[in-house]
């Protein structure tokens, strides 16, 4: 009758005298504790969601290709700092410009100053207003929109 029962898929839990077995993931395995079915499962269940966080497994390499591999490593690391570093020199660059154009503004026209650093709180762009593109629309711009 035993037999017979691990011939067949079955969801069953099949009692043995040594202990429960029970099948996870479709994946026959012998209990070996005394937990129920319900919380092996739920065991099971969290087992496999916390998998994504466990450590990847080393790679086997030999002498030559770890070199190989921490070199191409390394490379990879400069090559990112510099993109960064060349993105934040660029920033900076921007940001010193805006400030010059800033200052500028404040001291040729105060009220131009004050009107560009007005607080627009609860104020947003129109969701119904089309974005530009590069390619003409299908429609003709719509300048006098009102929102109804």
């Amino acid at each position: 009758m035993l037999a017979q029962t691990f011939k067949k898929p079955c969801r069953a839990v099949v009692e043995r005298v040594s202990g429960t077995t029970v099948f996870v993931r479709n994946k026959r395995t012998t209990s070996k504790s005394a937990l129920s079915p319900l919380t092996q499962r739920v065991v099971t269940q969290l087992s496999v969601m916390s998998a994504s966080r466990k450590q990847p497994k080393l790679l086997k390499l030999s002498r030559e290709d770890l070199i190989k591999h921490q070199t191409i490593e390394r490379c990879w690391s400069l090559y990112q700092q510099q993109q960064r570093d060349r993105r934040n020199t660029q920033l900076e660059l921007q940001f010193k410009s805006i400030q010059g154009a800033m200052s500028l503004l404040q001291e040729l026209s105060p009220l131009l100053f004050e009107a560009a650093n007005a607080s627009e709180k609860g104020k947003r762009f129109p969701m119904e207003m089309k974005v530009p593109t590069d390619f003409p629309p299908d429609t003709p711009w719509h300048y006098h929109f009102r929102k109804s």
